[in-house]
């Protein structure tokens, strides 16, 4: 009787200790964490081009990415591979994009992070400085890059639709 009591007593504080291992690794990634509205696979059909981005969480405080654009169904014209990473209070958005430069990654400092909306930003990059995602509406990713050119603001933006 004793030897199942202590069985079922140490259950218990294993599950407990479980729930409170959750909550400490929830509230350690709460950043990463309010940008799950990302996850998922996100598609634009605009006449021949189609694009899609899909994100997925690797672990606590990653998530993955691979966006590309092909023409005709055929030909992708643009690839990139992303990571979005809790490194202590920091987010981190790195971009691989394999023709671009130096065919070294590039990484990004979120900078603002309000409901549905996270700024991202390098000033030390050429092109794009910014990279925003907003999720306006329930199923709907608005996403734009911006930042001068040769002292040009210029700003790019890419609608996609939950598939």
């Amino acid at each position: 009787m004793l030897l199942l009591s202590f069985l079922l007593n140490s259950c218990k504080n294993n599950s407990e200790a479980e729930k409170t291992e959750t909550t400490i690794s929830s509230k350690k990634y709460d950043k990463i964490n309010q940008l799950r509205w990302l996850l998922g696979t996100w598609v634009n059909q605009n006449g021949e081009e189609y694009s899609q981005e899909t994100w997925s969480a690797e672990n606590d405080s990653t998530f993955t990415a691979y966006s590309f654009v092909e023409v005709n169904k055929k030909k992708v014209v643009f690839a990139e591979t992303m990571a979005l990473e809790q490194k202590g209070e920091n987010v981190l958005l790195t971009v691989a994009v394999a023709n671009q430069n130096d065919k070294k990654p590039v990484t990004f400092k979120m900078i603002s992070s309000d409901k549905g909306k996270v700024t991202f930003e390098n000033k030390n990059h050429d092109f794009p400085q910014r990279i925003v995602y907003t999720n306006p509406v329930k199923d709907s990713l608005h996403a734009w890059i911006e930042g001068k050119v040769e002292g040009e603001l210029k700003k790019v933006d890419f609608q996609f639709s939950k598939q």
